[in-house]
């Protein structure tokens, strides 16, 4: 009985500490910054985020590009490295949820983490950012490209030649 009661404790205390990994703050400009991993359940429902929700259900991707990431889904991950008080992150966040939900599970492809002003993120690994947002792509573990800060036609189409150029590379 004794037993079981310290695994019980010992597991709330550890599923409180997992849950503990994204703080709260903010910016200089006001802004609420989250930094560590964010879910996308957290930024629908945080009326500090209402941005996101409405950049979601207004961008409308590119259909051949989101069908050319379709038919990849399954093949890349995206770590999304984005700052939650900033005005290029607030843009492109939105779209890329939109883009992965049109295009497959974004909770299953789509790994976010909340950056705060010094660009310190709590992730664990070092991706190396430079400029926010910042999406990078992955295949089986490795990296196959990046996206920093701005998109060149649209966000859709600088991922879909990601993954051409992966493709490319696999083949040869």
């Amino acid at each position: 009985m004794r037993l079981k009661s310290l695994l019980l404790v010992g597991s709330m205390l550890l599923s409180t500490l997992t849950f503990a990994q994204t703080t709260a703050s903010r910016a200089s400009n006001g802004k609420k910054v989250l930094k560590g991993k964010i879910d996308m359940q957290t930024l629908m429902n945080d009326s500090a985020f209402a941005w996101f929700y409405t950049g979601v259900n207004g961008y409308q991707p590119n259909d051949n590009m989101l069908n050319y990431i379709k038919d990849n889904r399954g093949k890349f991950n995206i770590v999304a490295v984005v700052g939650t008080w900033e005005d290029q992150s607030r843009q492109l966040l939105p779209a890329l949820y939109k883009i992965m939900i049109l295009g497959g599970s974004p909770d299953e492809q789509v790994l976010t983490y909340g950056a705060d002003e010094k660009m310190q993120t709590s992730a664990p690994q070092d991706y190396k950012i430079k400029k926010l947002p910042t999406f990078i792509l992955f295949r089986e573990g490795k990296e196959i490209g990046r996206l920093n800060g701005e998109v060149g036609e649209s966000l859709e189409s600088d991922m879909a030649r990601i993954l051409l150029k992966a493709n490319r590379k696999d083949k040869d």
